[in-house]
C-alpha cells in the first residue's frame, strides 16, 4: 500500500468517523444536519487550502505543472472512488441496521 493510499484511507476513516460522532450525539435533526454541513464544509477548505499550499511547493521545487496535474488528478479519482466504496458500505450498514431493529421489534411484540 503506497503512502498516497494511506493518506486516502486515513481521510475517509476520519471524515466517517466525524460523521459517526455527529449522528450519535444527542442533538435535534436540524441540529445534526447544520454540524455535518458545516464540518464538511470544512472539510473541503482543508483539503482546499492543502492542495494550494502543495502546489506552490511544488512550483517552488520546479516541478512541472503537467506530472502536477496528472498527480491530481489521479488522486481525486482514487479519492472518489474510495468515498463512494465507504459511502455504499456505510448505507449498506446503515440498511442492515435498520432491517434488524424492525425485526426485533417484530419479535419482542411477538409476531412473526
Amino acid at each position: 500500500m503506497t503512502t498516497n493510499e494511506k493518506l486516502l484511507y486515513l481521510a475517509a476513516g476520519t471524515g466517517i468517523g466525524a460523521v459517526l460522532g455527529v449522528l450519535f450525539a444527542p442533538s435535534s435533526g436540524a441540529e445534526i444536519r447544520d454540524n455535518l454541513s458545516t464540518k464538511a464544509q470544512r472539510g473541503v477548505d482543508l483539503i482546499t487550502s492543502k492542495v494550494e499550499e502543495g502546489k506552490r511547493f511544488l512550483d517552488e521545487k520546479g516541478v512541472s505543472t503537467g506530472s502536477v496535474k496528472n498527480f491530481v488528478d489521479r488522486s481525486k479519482e482514487k479519492l472518489s472512488d474510495t468515498l463512494e466504496g465507504v459511502k455504499d458500505r456505510f448505507n449498506e450498514s446503515v440498511d442492515a441496521g435498520t432491517e434488524e431493529y424492525h425485526a426485533q421489534r417484530s419479535r419482542d411484540r411477538g409476531v412473526m
